[in-house]
């Protein structure tokens, strides 16, 4: 019997792209899907959900379960890049081994929610959440997250874009605090935009600027990098990054839709579009580590990639009207180990752009790739980044994400370390 299986991909322009994948079943006690088409229609859900409400025990039982541990092993195995990453962050051999181990014990007894909960502990706890590895539960409203780590509830959209931007000293040096939901708006209110742009216009021409980004967890870079690195670049900013992937069916599907987009649009703006691969062929990996001379690859994980690929980034200056340059003379920004995944990326580009980083590492999720699949069974949804991004010395960017120019001085935090910096330099 077969049953598909929705994979959710998400392309580097307009959100998110559908596959089907056709997988075999062995056992025939599971149920025919329910629907084949996308679990956020509103209407398929309520159907899906009055169905999961009702189902009977004899369906929702420790054979369905087994199934599905078997079915996110086996996925993992052959699409996730980052095992051997997560076995070295967190101390853990044989993640997959503990992932599997955990989610058998007492199968007998575990509720779907129960379930969903066991897969992000793991997650949080022997893969550290890395590269967006994740569980999305079906039908979040249904669900009990009080056992759910603090990892999904980074964000709280009800405060404004940027904290009391202040004036250190006039005519010099002056600092704005990012917060949250800077990086979770695709639009950001008027009102709002116009406050940050006229404090913007009012500190022009400073000596120093200092961006807190230290308390941004994640999100989505797109305005942020439109506000405060696009208006203050004279020339297009271009560099590369060097990827790998596994040979599995969800990995090469993401690789294929990610170089579709790019040959259909051609090249966007950091904006609409963050990494672009080329259009040259894949390259089997250990032979891509050594045309490009990543010496300080990990052995093992290479040997575990089959293909190695470049992704670009481009990031070109605007002159929009309402979005203003610093016209600084020091363009500081302050990081730390609550940074992940978009403010991560947001750090390296800052960097790339001229910024000086101030304060801690960075922590990780900031690789790309981004696929989704779903359980066959409890329906719930495994989110995971299939490209394995490197440095040009070949270190995995979420085992070393970015660091700062100048850490944080003894007995000092960023903002304090800055200015002092800022003070040397009279």
């Amino acid at each position: 019997m077969k049953n598909t299986i929705i994979i959710f991909i998400f392309a580097l322009v307009f959100g998110a792209c559908n596959f089907e994948a056709e997988l075999d079943l062995d056992n025939n006690n599971f149920i025919e899907p329910i629907f084949e088409t996308e679990v956020e229609q509103v209407s398929q859900r309520q159907t899906m959900q009055q169905f999961l409400e009702s189902a009977s025990d004899g369906w929702f039982n420790a054979e369905n379960l087994i199934y599905d541990i078997d079915f996110l092993i086996q996925t993992l195995d052959e699409n996730f890049p980052f095992i051997g990453v997560a076995e070295r962050i967190t101390g853990n051999n044989g993640a997959l081994n503990i992932l599997e181990s955990n989610l058998s014990r007492n199968v007998d007894s575990l509720s779907r929610n129960d379930f969903a909960l066991t897969i992000n502990s793991v997650f949080f706890n022997v893969f550290s959440n890395l590269a967006h590895l994740d569980v999305n539960p079906l039908y979040h409203s249904t669900l009990d997250f009080s056992g759910l780590s603090s990892s999904h509830s980074l964000f709280n959209f009800n405060r404004p874009i940027f904290q009391s931007p202040t004036i250190i000293e006039k005519d010099k040096v002056a600092l704005i605090p990012m917060c949250p939901t800077f990086f979770n708006n695709t639009e950001v209110p008027l009102r709002e935009m116009m406050q940050l742009q006229e404090f913007i216009a009012k500190i022009q021409g400073y000596e120093h600027v200092i961006i807190d980004l230290r308390h941004i967890r994640g999100g989505w870079f797109g305005i942020a990098v439109d506000t405060f690195i696009r208006p203050n670049l004279s020339e297009n900013l271009f560099f590369q990054e060097f990827a790998f992937i596994k040979n599995g069916e969800i990995a090469m599907a993401t690789y294929e839709e990610y170089l579709r987009t790019a040959r259909t649009i051609g090249r966007s703006t950091f904006s609409d579009s963050l990494r672009a691969v080329t259009n040259e062929p894949l390259v089997p990996a250990t032979q891509f580590a050594e045309n490009h001379n990543l010496t300080n690859m990990n052995l093992e994980d290479l040997s575990n990639l089959d293909y190695g690929f470049i992704v670009e980034i481009l990031l070109e200056p605007t002159n929009h009207s309402s979005r203003l340059p610093f016209l600084a003379e020091n363009i500081w920004l302050l990081i730390g180990p609550n940074n992940f995944s978009a403010a991560t990326i947001f750090a390296n580009v800052a960097k790339e752009s001229g910024f000086t980083l101030v304060g801690q590492q960075t922590s990780n999720r900031n690789s790309c790739g981004r696929a989704f699949f779903q359980l066959p069974n409890t329906g719930h949804t495994i989110s995971m980044d299939t490209f394995y991004i490197t440095d040009s010395t070949g270190r995995n960017i979420e085992e070393f994400p970015t660091e700062p120019h100048y850490f944080n001085r003894p007995g000092m935090d960023a903002l304090e370390t800055v200015l002092a910096i800022i003070e040397e330099m009279e």
